[in-house]
């Protein structure tokens, strides 16, 4: 049974000011919508219903587009440039129109959901961006959803003020026919508003997104745009005491085992885990990693695609933990920084990197050379919990965001993520950790366990009292 939504806002909801209350429809993720165009290609290459023919037209001229990091740029500098439902209605090669939001599914409505970042705008340019739909029957109002770089709009009227040069996520919902025939707007899963009018007056059947007219002209990042029949709300974020979990019940777990097959150590053959050990490393796998390196080696561990990879999309929402100390590092190496493992995780999109020093934890968001402190507590005394949390786009707050906790306390929160790799082949959609450079950092540590859930961001969770065993 599907949730409905309720009247009483949700905390993260009510902190957000001037937004209204929920309507009583269902929710739904947009992982689940029918028609979802994920930015693998570009548009006007997808075919979604198999039919032979794209879905969207771009024009004669598409080099206003371009794919990298998981994510469509689109540079409408010029103005003029959109992507348009391309067939006539009803045909194959047309996921909006197959779909047929017209008067015939009018009782149901229909949800358009979409990931953006608005990179610039023109200067004397009214906006940066337009999203619109329209089903060409004029029984059925029609949505426009505009974007500057400091608000979103329907269509020329102000909805609400927001900093849209990071990524955001977006949801049209039109609720149905008769009395409902009104639009709610949703923010990173929060009601901006509801009972919204006509967004402008054109009869005719299509959705497009870009610049349709001198008035937008910018340049912007769409990571998806996803499509369906029938208004649906975005899911609820965790809440309350499931808001915490201890790692012992995340799915998947290497703890380490001496002869544990799914993991590639001195004395494991298994397949999960691939990378580079440096002949001379010395390594021992008793429940612990003993993991010891000369000066200018390096020896990783990386994570094969079935196990993260093929399991972590752009907007998934992740938590990863592992348990480290730190034994000593190369003394003559790297004098400024007390950098000695590191831990990498991420997606299609951005990569999070943490550095574990001997007194130090180091972020580093915008590539190498731009680490910045997280915290200076001593991690040679004993074992360290370390957690990373990756919002997605689910979730309330910043979208595409990371928390970083050391044993139960958060020591870095709202952090964005490091894109400098997009260019690299493997990255940053991996996960990797052990000694990866031959001379910026690196020394000695052991590791108790790695461990991670794609269900969520979890904040930490002591283990439950005189509890032993671990959970496989």
């Amino acid at each position: 049974m599907k949730a409905k939504v309720g009247t009483i806002l949700s905390t993260a909801v009510a902190a957000v000011a001037g937004f209204t209350g929920f309507a009583d429809i269902e929710r739904k993720d947009s992982t689940e919508f029918a028609y979802k165009y994920e930015m693998n290609a570009l548009p006007t290459a997808e075919d979604l219903d198999g039919s032979g023919a794209v879905d969207f037209t771009g024009g004669s001229d598409l080099s206003w587009l371009s794919l990298s990091g998981g994510a469509l740029t689109m540079n409408m500098s010029a103005g003029g440039q959109y992507l348009m439902s391309a067939a006539t209605r009803g045909t194959a090669g047309d996921a909006w129109r197959v779909m047929d939001p017209t008067s015939a599914t009018g009782g149901t409505g229909y949800t358009i959901e979409t990931l953006v970042k608005i990179v610039s705008q023109d200067t004397g340019a009214n906006y940066a961006l337009n999203l619109q739909a329209s089903t060409g029957d004029s029984s059925i109002l029609n949505a426009m959803l505009s974007f500057s770089t400091a608000a979103i709009y329907w269509g020329n009227t102000p909805l609400t003020n927001v900093d849209t040069t990071v990524w955001h996520n977006y949801r049209i919902v039109r609720e149905g026919s008769g009395d409902a025939n009104r639009f709610s707007i949703y923010m990173d899963g929060a009601l901006v508003r509801s009972g919204l009018g006509n967004g402008y007056d054109m009869n005719v059947n299509r959705v497009l997104i870009g610049s349709p007219g001198a008035a937008y002209k910018g340049k912007a990042q769409v990571a998806y745009l996803r499509m369906c029949r029938g208004a649906y709300a975005p899911p609820l974020p965790p809440q309350g005491k499931a808001a915490k979990k201890w790692s012992g019940a995340f799915p998947v777990q290497y703890n380490m085992v001496a002869g544990d097959t799914r993991f590639d150590g001195v004395t494991a053959g298994g397949t999960d885990w691939s990378g580079s050990t440096d002949s001379q490393s010395t390594i021992v796998q008793d429940g612990v990693l003993h993991l010891t390196l000369p000066q200018g080696h390096m020896a990783y561990y990386l994570a094969n695609a079935d196990v993260w990879q093929n399991t972590i999309g752009p907007d998934t929402a992740y938590t990863a933990e592992f348990k480290v100390k730190i034994i000593n590092r190369w003394e003559t190496v790297q004098q400024n920084r007390d950098l000695v493992m590191n831990f990498m995780c991420g997606n299609p999109r951005d990569l999070a990197l943490l550095y574990v020093g001997r007194n130090h934890v180091y972020w580093e968001p915008n590539g190498i050379g731009t680490v910045q402190a997280l915290s200076t507590e001593d991690n040679t005394d004993g074992m360290h919990t370390f957690r990373i949390e990756y919002s997605g786009a689910s979730q309330t707050g910043l979208p595409y965001t990371y928390t970083i906790w050391r044993d139960n306390v958060v020591i870095g929160t709202n952090l964005k993520g490091s894109v400098s790799y997009n260019g690299n082949p493997g990255f940053p959609n991996l996960l990797r950790f052990g000694v990866t450079s031959t001379s910026t950092h690196g020394g000695s540590f052991e590791v108790d366990y790695v461990r991670w859930t794609t269900d969520g961001a979890w904040q930490y969770r002591d283990a439950p009292k005189g509890l032993v065993l671990y959970v496989r």
